[in-house]
């Protein structure tokens, strides 16, 4: 039976359903995934508690906000710091206080539902041939090659690159991927506000990538959220759908 790995920031908890919640402080890399290139996703940044510890990715959308997952800092507290502008967790780039985490008010941390949230940081995001905003998509996309990168683990519990790693995917359509998921009896839920991608088996996203962007023809469709445990098993990886929350990120990016 399958189990399903929530990459979530604090906490490890098991549940009688068959899933697991797994804290984002056992960051690693993406699985089956490559070394990025200097300069290859400006867009991405690295979540940092007070300790300067990496646990949750994200992407720039503007030059104060950065767009990542309610369930890397549920009670907004834990986000001290980003960092962008590196390939590197420990060195280069350039660090911004965190100064406020506004998470989605429908946030359910039961189903994962609505699993986006804004951080707002200090001073403003410079831009340079490192550093970029990503677009956020408008439009639903149900098929069609993604990038999803992060520093997230080899393997579940595995180890911990300090490289950037990326991992090329497939975006499925939603009934597809509620269909995968269909066998398995669970709180988690599929909703139309997931977008979600299938890979071969041994690949896909894993804790430490929560949070981090899907990129699909030059716009940011997904925030990862969710994944099976083992992560790599061969079920979808499920992300917060950004084109379902454009109003919200123009309200509240400003």
């Amino acid at each position: 039976m399958f189990r399903v790995s929530i990459l979530i920031a604090i906490g490890l908890a098991t549940s009688a359903l068959g899933w697991i919640k797994v804290p984002d402080n056992y960051p690693g890399r993406i699985i089956g995934g490559q070394d990025a290139a200097p300069n290859q996703f400006p867009y991405q940044a690295s979540l940092r508690d007070d300790t300067m510890f990496h646990f949750c990715g994200g992407t720039i959308i503007n030059n104060c906000y950065i767009l990542s997952a309610a369930h890397c800092d549920v009670d907004g507290t834990v986000t001290k710091f980003v960092v962008v502008g590196s390939i590197f967790k420990d060195n280069g780039g350039v660090t911004h206080d965190a100064i406020r985490v506004i998470n989605h008010p429908a946030y359910n941390p039961v189903t994962v539902e609505n699993d986006i949230n804004l951080i707002k940081v200090s001073p403003y995001i410079t831009y340079n041939a490192a550093v970029q905003p990503m677009p956020i998509a408008a439009h639903f996309a149900e098929s069609g090659q993604a990038v999803v990168s992060g520093w997230g683990r080899l393997e579940t519990d595995g180890d911990r690159p300090n490289h950037l790693q990326f991992l090329n995917t497939e975006i499925i359509s939603f009934e597809d991927c509620y269909d995968r998921w269909s066998d398995i009896t669970q709180s988690l839920v599929i909703v139309n506000s997931n977008i979600c991608t299938i890979n071969p088996d041994g690949q896909g996203a894993c804790q430490g990538d929560s949070g981090g962007p899907l990129v699909h023809n030059g716009g940011l469709h997904g925030v990862v959220s969710w994944v099976p445990t083992p992560c790599g098993a061969p079920r979808p990886d499920v992300y917060t759908r950004v084109a379902s929350y454009v109003t919200w990120i123009l309200t509240n990016a400003v």
